[in-house]
């Protein structure tokens, strides 16, 4: 991970912080209630609790998959806002946009999600509806990004090129890879929903990190030996 300068922050990125770390919250344990608690009174009472337990199955892999989600988009977007020593309005409703879709809205697809996976008229729709949900709060969070750290430049005077850079390498391949699973979606909700769990695990890793450092890594070294490529001597002949 990238080195994350440290600042005293600003009173408004502190409430933002503060505001945006209480809808993360509360989304995420909205997401519990899309499981079905099963009681003695219910009509299929009679077929058994571990029968009933097991078939919310699809409930708990929704559960879990936006858990994990939620969380990951929690903890980038702590590391995002540290970077940054101001906010102005746009930065404010951005943020707000972002959290509205990306974050509180979730609960809804994944219990969409949840109900319907394995249905052969409906699966789709709700396979598809999770990962452009999951594709627009993508989209919205780099947005967010490139307006802090690049139009409005928010960001730290001690936050590097190389490590603004690495941030965006790491964020930026997100949104394509959701909608390429939400294509995926509409001839194979299983497959897609597959990869919505290894897009999961990669960036729990976090593989994104560690592929943009390298990627940093490799292109300073080639600077570096295009700069001392002039000083060594012509090659005889």
């Amino acid at each position: 991970m990238p080195a994350t300068p440290s600042h005293s922050e600003d009173p408004n990125l502190a409430r933002i912080g503060a505001f945006s770390d209480g809808v993360f919250a509360f989304a995420i344990t909205l997401l519990i209630l899309a499981i079905r608690i099963p009681h003695p009174t219910d009509a299929d009472a009679d077929e058994g609790l571990l029968t009933l337990l097991t078939r919310e199955w699809r409930s708990y892999l929704a559960f879990v998959l936006s858990f994990m989600l939620v969380g990951i988009n929690w903890a980038n977007h702590r590391v995002m806002f540290k970077t940054f020593v101001r906010a102005d309005h746009a930065l404010v409703w951005l943020n707000l946009l972002y959290l509205m879709v990306g974050v509180a809205f979730m609960p809804v697809p994944t219990a969409v999600l949840g109900a319907w996976l394995g249905s052969p008229n409906n699966q789709v729709v709700a396979a598809v509806f999770y990962g452009a949900t999951g594709t627009v709060g993508a989209l919205l969070y780099i947005l967010l990004w490139w307006y802090g750290a690049y139009a409005a430049k928010l960001t730290s005077p001690e936050l590097s090129a190389r490590q603004r850079r690495a941030h965006t390498i790491a964020w930026g391949p997100a949104p394509l890879v959701l909608a390429v699973l939400t294509a995926i979606a509409l001839a194979s909700p299983s497959l897609a929903v597959g990869g919505y769990v290894a897009v999961i695990l990669v960036y729990v890793l976090p593989v994104p990190r560690l592929v943009a450092l390298k990627l940093l890594r490799r292109r300073s070294q080639k600077i570096g030996r295009a700069i001392r490529a002039p000083d060594r001597p012509p090659d005889r002949i």
